[in-house]
């Protein structure tokens, strides 16, 4: 460079401003809305043997939760710019209500807390809990 610290110092953070910058202003968007025909292309994409019956869908399109025929219980959330899906039997999941939205706290250590806030939430957490003292 030019042997001056202080011009070489400038440049480089000015250059390390310039890639922040531009990698804010193409990658800062959320991925897809989570929706129903979305979660369902990327479920049966991922599960191809998992049959919705029900849906659980989060009002501000981050996640959702959908219960097959077979008991077992698929949630599909964003994550960077993607869908992400995670299967799991009906009793590796512990769900609770909580303001309105289902907290989705999964047994499994690799995945995440998911909440998704919508109509219904506290009758999934009734359901996908087990009953205390059983």
């Amino acid at each position: 460079m030019t042997g001056n610290l202080l011009i070489d110092s400038l440049v480089s953070l000015g250059a390390i401003v310039f890639m922040v910058a531009v990698a804010w202003v193409f990658f800062r968007a959320p991925g897809p809305a989570v929706t129903e025909e979305t979660a369902s292309e990327r479920l049966a994409f991922d599960e191809p043997d998992f049959r919705p019956l029900r849906w659980l869908i989060d009002r501000e399109g981050r996640a959702a939760i959908a219960e097959g025929n077979s008991g077992d219980i698929a949630l599909v959330s964003r994550l960077g710019l993607d869908l992400v899906t995670r299967r799991f039997p009906a009793a590796a999941v512990r769900a609770e209500a909580a303001d309105g939205a289902l907290v989705v706290l999964p047994n499994d250590p690799g995945s995440r807390k998911l909440v998704i806030a919508a109509e219904g939430a506290a009758e999934w957490a009734r359901k996908l809990s087990p009953a205390k003292g059983k």
